[in-house]
């Protein structure tokens, strides 16, 4: 699927180069008499709707794969609460109170079981980032005071997956880590 979005983008940045480099060579003038660009809100109409065409086709192929769009059909089997705090997570089965805030020591998520992470944060903005066993990022959203954040997502692999956070919340940032397993 990257390798195909990817090819897609290629695609589309050539076209839009090609574009531009036509634009710039007909607009040029051969003649030093001539002081503008022939034709030149015919050839602005043409690029501009060449350019929203391309804008179009990239939006309506890349937004519907979003990991926003792709279980939003699905009921999830699983809720974890989240809520991020300079510079822990707290994870829990049940809903977090903001005034005392405790979580679970061990959070388990069952392998192909769709799961919903309701992230809120407790101070500042935070990144709420997983990755899987092998440290590659695969989901990821924010965790913002005052608001909760719905993130699904569906583990297949078993393992320890990692939580840290992405966006830079203070001097003890990169301490700012948790983890669950999925069996």
């Amino acid at each position: 699927m990257h390798y195909s979005i990817l090819v897609l983008f290629l695609i589309l940045a050539v076209i839009s180069i090609s574009v531009f480099v036509y634009v710039f060579l007909t607009s040029k003038s051969n003649d030093n008499q001539s002081t503008g660009m022939a034709n030149a809100l015919q050839k602005r109409f043409w690029f501009i709707l060449i350019l929203l065409v391309i804008l179009c086709i990239f939006a309506s192929v890349t937004i519907p794969k979003s990991p926003y769009y792709q279980f939003a059909d699905k009921q999830p089997s699983k809720v974890i609460h989240v809520a991020a705090q300079q510079f822990n997570f707290i994870m829990s089965n049940n809903a977090i109170d903001p005034k005392s805030p405790v979580g679970d020591a061990y959070i388990t998520v069952d392998a192909n079981e769709l799961v919903e992470f309701r992230v809120t944060s407790l101070d500042v903005n935070h990144g709420f980032a997983i990755y899987d066993p092998a440290f590659k990022l695969i989901a990821q959203t924010q965790a913002m005071p005052g608001y909760i954040n719905r993130l699904r997502y569906q583990f297949k692999e078993p393992g320890l997956y990692h939580i840290l956070c992405l966006e830079y919340c203070g001097m003890a940032h990169q301490v700012m880590r948790s983890y669950f397993t999925v069996k």
